[in-house]
């Protein structure tokens, strides 16, 4: 029977981390009420209660008896539920990412980023990643879940499981050139992008003068840092001339709306009552709100409801409007406090596994943030990432609350004292 640990502190609750975690779940209960009432009663009587219950069930047992034999038990469950989802699960929007248990309907891709998380750290904390071996476990391991997640399409939790991935590898000791050599072929593929955008063939030669450029200059560097093997360098430069060639084939994949997400990025004006609408509305939004912003209520693009769906992946533009640029930056320092907080606790945490569990939360956190964020002002292409703690949703809500729990977990069994 499992018993609360007693190697928990309470004088090593981070009590910081709980008011910047507190101030950020209020920023989203005042958006959301402003955006949307019904919304904001349900996730403050309703989601945020039930997510309360994980975040305490951490506090109170802590984290140790995930490092072992249920790490694996969890990332089987998290293989079953997307196996599931593909097979049998609830389609909305183009995409098949829920299962319905009765009148409840669950996001198991969101809970999956936490039990990547675990099974990562498991994998990292026994083995040492400059070996072959405790390089290649960590990437079959995510290699899985991954794939099942793509193929829901779920292209914004794909990218969320890959930033994880590589905050915990860089973590764990891999060098920033090895990480760099990794995700080298996303270089490639933007370079190569406008290929299917535009049909000007000026901008299709100046696309593949760019993509040799690049592709010179990176067979030159792995050249040079190579030392014995070839083979890994060669590979790397053959990944990236393979990932600009297969843009078209990738183009061709892509679900409609994926496309559409993507060219709206680009020109967003091209469809401005279509796929160009929410961008263009939440860029004008937070654009109108000045330094002060309009007022709680009295944001016209908000209380007009311009941005169907506003209270949950377009929250930011709220805040923007109705609360300025300095609501904005309140916003962000609650947020930054809440990350580097995380990885504070995962410098100062008793061990391997400890600080790399905190680590994964906080590369979690700090990615759905900027992404978020990047997404409501239109700087990136709009990939469904909600903003943690603050977009409507009881699944998001449930995974972010866990998280910062098993933070506090970490922190309350702690050998180091933070600053």
């Amino acid at each position: 029977m499992l018993l609360p640990n007693p190697g928990r502190s309470w004088r090593h609750f981070d009590v910081w981390l709980l008011l910047g975690v507190i101030g950020v779940i209020a920023f989203g209960l005042v958006a959301i009420y402003s955006a949307n009432p019904r919304a904001a009663f349900q996730q403050l009587a309703i989601n945020l209660p039930m997510a309360l219950v994980p975040f305490t069930f951490f506090v109170l047992w802590g984290y140790n008896w995930l490092d072992g034999r249920t790490a694996w038990i969890i990332y089987g469950i998290m293989v079953a539920l997307l196996v599931a989802v593909d097979l049998t699960g609830h389609s909305a929007l183009g995409a098949q990412r829920w299962l319905s248990i009765g009148p409840i309907k669950i996001q198991p891709s969101e809970y999956a980023k936490l039990g990547l998380i675990v099974i990562l750290a498991k994998v990292l904390s026994k083995r040492s990643v400059h070996s072959p071996e405790g390089f290649m476990i960590p990437m079959i391991t995510v290699g899985m879940p991954f794939l099942l997640i793509f193929a829901q399409p779920d292209l914004g939790t794909s990218l969320v499981f890959i930033a994880i991935t590589l905050g915990m590898l860089f973590w764990a000791g891999l060098p920033v050139s090895t990480l760099f050599k990794m995700i080298s072929p996303v270089v490639a593929l933007i370079l190569c992008m406008p290929q299917v955008l535009f049909d000007d063939p000026a901008v299709h030669r100046a696309s593949l003068i760019l993509l040799a450029v690049y592709l010179g200059g990176l067979g030159l560097w792995l050249w040079n840092t190579a030392k014995q093997h070839w083979l890994v360098p060669a590979g790397v430069w053959l990944a990236n001339l393979g990932a600009g060639l297969a843009v078209p084939i990738a183009w061709g994949i892509l679900k409609e709306y994926q496309k559409n997400r993507i060219r709206t990025f680009v020109s967003p004006e091209a469809d401005p009552l279509g796929t160009g609408y929410h961008v263009i509305q939440s860029k004008i939004a937070i654009g109108s709100g000045g330094l002060f912003g309009k007022g709680l209520l009295e944001g016209t693009q908000t209380q007009l409801h311009f941005i169907p769906e506003q209270h949950t992946d377009f929250i930011f533009s709220v805040v923007g409007e109705e609360m300025g640029f300095v609501g904005g930056l309140v916003m962000l320092a609650l947020y930054m406090m809440v990350i580097i907080r995380a990885v504070l606790i995962s410098h100062h945490a008793k061990d391997r596994f400890g600080s790399l569990l905190a680590i994964g939360v906080a590369s979690m956190l700090l990615f759905h943030m900027f992404v978020n964020l990047c997404m409501a002002m239109g700087l990136m292409p709009v990939v469904g990432i909600p903003l943690p703690m603050m977009s409507y949703g009881g699944s998001a809500l449930m995974t972010n609350l866990t998280a910062i729990g098993l933070l506090q977990a970490i922190s309350m069994r702690r050998k180091k004292l933070l600053f």
